[in-house]
């Protein structure tokens, strides 16, 4: 497996990991009628976790092969990197489209800010996984 492969497996299950925590406890403190404030700590924390577990992992595969990691991107991983994007880029915007839609249902800003948040991961992690598919399929 490549280090860019590697990378891209650390950040899709990290952000995986990460915002299922966060949208576990969002959907409770929604479905509860709770307060949102203790939300805005636990995606401080839980930010602060996933920069520190991605910077542990990446430094980790980086130590296994680090002529690899210092190597720029060639041509098929940019292309890749590019293709992945393509991918993700629809998922984003028919996310963040369709996050408009709980403010006009009553569900208020908040749930609109998790909707948004939950448009951008979903496209993070549908870009991450494709990543992963074309580095598999050797494109």
């Amino acid at each position: 497996m490549s280090f860019r492969e590697k990378s891209a497996w650390i950040s899709f299950v990290s952000i995986l990991l990460v915002f299922s925590i966060y949208f576990a406890q969002a959907a409770r403190v929604l479905l509860a009628g709770e307060s949102r404030e203790p939300l805005v700590h636990l995606i401080l924390v839980l930010v602060l976790g996933l920069v520190a577990l991605e910077v542990v992992l990446h430094v980790a595969i980086a130590i296994q092969s680090p002529r690899e990691a210092r190597s720029p991107k060639d041509e098929r991983e940019r292309l890749i990197d590019m293709k992945a994007t393509r991918v993700a880029f629809p998922v984003l915007l028919v996310g963040a489209l369709c996050a408009i839609l709980p403010v006009h249902l009553g569900g208020g800003r908040g749930v609109m800010v998790d909707a948004i948040l939950l448009a951008v991961v979903v496209a993070e992690l549908v870009k991450f996984g494709a990543q992963i598919v074309y580095h598999r399929r050797g494109f």
